[in-house]
């Protein structure tokens, strides 16, 4: 073959491997490393979602998908069928393992099956939104797990092995990884984020690697074939920069990841009661599913010095809006033993100090349950925050789980004279505990107003209300609601409720206060625990009550003058209505010890007092802050958040800021083919076109015609490319070319970013496209 035409092949052969050739080139390792890399992703999931069959399936059908797209790929077939192909594998293998009995041939959905989706989609959700981590992977979750790892399992596999762009698919698995950390507060598991950052960084290596081969065989082939034509091999070297820049992405990326998403705020746990292994506590009136429930497990178990044991608050609500009652959301304040501030109350009225310690079994909830009200809780592990208004204490990145406290509480005892002398009161209470909605049935107030028209003061007509709700006329019923198509606490379920008189502690609470507050006096509903049942053990000279799941519990409170908040009981054959011995009978011994109530300071806040309390103005909004810190340090954690973000923001900027330094300093050593890969990647950062099958030919008279790009610069720099690519193989290096060319490529990649709007311009500079496609 004449040598011309001999050079002439040469130069038109790509110097890159195509995509299909690089489809061919290592694709069961890589497939492999995949493989390898998903299951290092989803381990961390067993956090959320307990380990079962579902993850033996989930594995299986992931390994499937990845065979029957190694195969098609051998069989070159195009790459869009491979995917559909993978596509309707996933779908096959997940018909077979879930829905045989109404699939065809067990492996092709019906219109049966299709119709169970709904269900199956309602089931899944359920179990996330009111279960308790880590899950019992049930049907409907299982089915929902194994059909979002086999969906990904074929983005994946698309992303790496057909598009070759192994660091949007580290992005995505990244992401996966994050679940856990988000959905279950924890520290970071150590040995699963070596795992998985070494899957990652096998994955790159590997897709590098597949690059790497395919090109040293086409170089090989065009080499014979340059032989045989007489003409010089041609000297190309797969550069290894991107490998090892990739690999340090990765590793930046994972680490700034753990490092920042820890100090992002987290939003306060879904409660609700759960199946699993610990439940947890529902802060609204959404308890009817809740409490029918077939699974009774101990929630926590509690012993005291008071004579009886206390019912244990968890939260309060105070908003109702005519359909929903919102808990409250007051200002909170880190838990110190003088965050809950002193028990209020007319200087004659008997308050008395009592210890209860509360060990949580199985309840894992951001709200804890306390005794009321308490003054100060003792013993707590982790972060914590008091609510002063309403005396409760929520989590701060911390949970009830396995934790064992003491509450003190100082009871204010007020006599049956004392208490029907005070009266109710709205002075310094705010306007949402005593607000109803404008269009409530007539028939509540009318009721109210029978059932308390012979009490002379406001605690007999909430006496009359209680006696009336307990009395024979009501049924304590969990079914009946149901079957009469109501399970809910607004004021139309309400009516219902006074017709039907048959329900369950969220219609006697919810129309207690609504009741109440028809009679103008202020009420709020409190979500927590029954008082329980003694177990026959005695530890430190105290009794033992068990708390079970089944007794969580909403009851109705009433604002009094100088008293404070005092608990009713309306639930029909549930707990113990409160009672007051009269002025004439002697004060019992009860084994508390009487404390002087605190004297009231002048009102000062808008917040609703707890027990005669009024808040003080030193506690501050939001988590975690402290009424003695500077401005500085509230903000700091914030803006450490804000600069964090920023960074992983200008993460990629700055890496590919790095390669261009890495790149050019190779060049200026003789390295020409670096600073080719200069232009190239700036041409891509633009959103010019660039195939692998250019040669630098062909990529330099396409550039040549940009206005901005200097043509002079781009001719040198192909002319001084082309020399070291097929010139004769002489050993060294020449520096002055290669300086001469690294300064073409600087030149040509402004007038590439010149040659764009300022918009792509910025887009080019802050995610470089070379960092997403090696």
């Amino acid at each position: 073959m004449p040598r011309s035409d001999a050079l002439r092949r040469w130069r038109s052969r790509p110097l890159m491997p195509s995509r299909a050739d690089l489809g061919r080139t290592g694709d069961v390792r890589l497939a492999a490393v995949l493989l390898v890399s998903i299951v290092a992703a989803i381990l961390p999931l067993l956090r959320v979602v307990a380990a079962g069959a579902w993850l033996a399936v989930a594995v299986a059908v992931a390994a499937a998908v990845l065979l029957v797209g190694i195969g098609l790929r051998r069989l070159r077939t195009p790459a869009v069928v491979v995917t559909l192909a993978e596509l309707v594998t996933a779908c096959a293998l997940v018909t077979a393992v879930y829905f045989a009995d109404t699939a065809l041939l067990l492996v092709i959905p019906t219109p049966g099956t299709f119709a169970e989706l709904p269900s199956l989609v309602a089931g899944a959700s359920e179990q996330i939104i009111n279960g308790v981590a880590p899950l019992i992977a049930e049907r409907p979750l299982a089915v929902i797990a194994v059909a979002a790892i086999a969906a990904l399992t074929v983005l994946l596999d698309h992303t790496v092995i057909t598009a070759r762009m192994p660091l949007l698919a580290a992005v995505a698995l990244i992401a996966v990884w994050l679940i856990p950390a988000l959905s279950v507060p924890a520290p970071v598991d150590l040995i699963a984020f070596i795992v998985f950052a070494a899957a990652i960084l096998l994955l790159i290596r590997a897709e590098t690697r597949s690059r790497e081969r395919a090109l040293a065989r086409s170089v090989a082939e065009t080499a014979a074939e340059a032989r045989r034509g007489g003409d010089a091999e041609p000297r190309v070297r797969p550069g290894r920069a991107g490998a090892v820049l990739a690999a340090g992405l990765a590793v930046t990326a994972i680490v700034a990841t753990v490092i920042v998403v820890p100090e992002l705020p987290r939003p306060a746990p879904r409660v609700g009661i759960g199946t699993g292994p610990a439940t947890t506590i529902n802060a609204s009136l959404e308890l009817g599913d809740d409490l029918r429930r077939p699974t009774d497990v101990e929630v926590l178990t509690t012993r005291t010095n008071a004579p009886s044991m206390p019912y244990l608050r968890a939260a309060t609500l105070s908003s109702f809006d005519g359909d929903v009652w919102e808990p409250d959301r007051d200002e909170t304040t880190p838990l110190t033993p003088e965050a809950l501030g002193p028990v209020v109350a007319d200087p004659d009225m008997r308050v008395t100090e009592y210890q209860t310690t509360v060990s949580i079994t199985q309840l894992s909830s951001a709200w804890l349950p306390v005794p009321g009200p308490a003054v100060r809780v003792d013993d707590l592990s982790g972060g914590w925050e008091a609510m002063p208004a309403n005396r409760t204490v929520i989590a701060a990145g911390a949970d009830t789980q396995g934790q064992e406290y003491v509450a003190t509480t100082h009871v204010v005892r007020p006599t049956l004279e004392q208490i029907q002398a005070a009266g109710t009161t709205t002075e310094g209470l705010p306007d949402t505990v005593t607000q109803l909605p404008a269009d409530m049935p007539s028939s509540i107030a009318r009721t109210a107003l029978d059932v308390a028209s012979g009490a002379a003061n406001d605690y007999d007509r909430l006496a009359a209300l209680q006696r009336w709700f307990r009395s024979s006329e009501f049924t304590y019923s969990l079914d009946a609601p149901v079957a009469d198509g109501f399970d809910g606490s607004g004021v139309d379920a309400i009516a219902d409720f006074l017709e039907v008189r048959s329900g369950y502690c969220v219609h006697f609470a919810s129309a207690f206060a609504v009741m109440a507050r028809t009679l103008g006096m202020p009420s709020r509903i409190v979500i927590g625990y029954l008082p329980g049942t003694l177990t026959g053990r005695v530890v430190d000279g105290e009794s033992v009550a068990t708390v079970l799941s089944s007794q969580l519990h909403a009851w109705p409170e009433v604002y009094f003058a100088g008293i404070g908040w005092i608990p009713f009981e309306p639930t029909n054959s549930l707990g113990t209505p409160a009672t007051y011995t009269r002025s004439a009978q002697p004060l019992p011994d009860d084994g508390g010890q009487d404390v002087p109530p605190a004297p009231a300071p002048q009102q000062t806040a808008t917040t609703a007092p707890e027990a005669g309390q009024t808040p003080t103005p030193t506690a501050t909004t939001g988590a975690g802050a402290d009424s003695g810190a500077s401005p500085l340090a509230v903000v700091l954690p914030y803006g450490a958040v804000v600069l964090g973000f920023a960074a992983l923001v200008l993460l990629p900027a700055l890496v590919g800021a790095v390669r261009r330094r890495w790149q050019t300093r190779a060049a200026e050593r003789g390295d020409v083919l670096a600073a080719w890969r200069i232009v190239r990647e700036s041409a891509r950062d633009v959103g010019l076109r660039v195939d692998d099958a250019d040669s630098p030919r062909a990529l330099g008279i396409r550039l040549a015609a940009v206005p901005t790009v200097p043509a002079g610069r781009i001719e040198g720099l192909v002319a001084a490319v082309e020399r070291t690519s097929y010139g004769a193989p002489d050993g060294a290096r020449d520096t002055a070319a290669g300086r001469a060319a690294a300064s073409d490529a600087l030149a040509v990649r402004r007038g590439l970013l010149a040659s764009v709007s300022t918009p792509r311009r910025i887009g080019a500079v802050l995610l470089p496209r070379a960092l997403v496609r090696a």
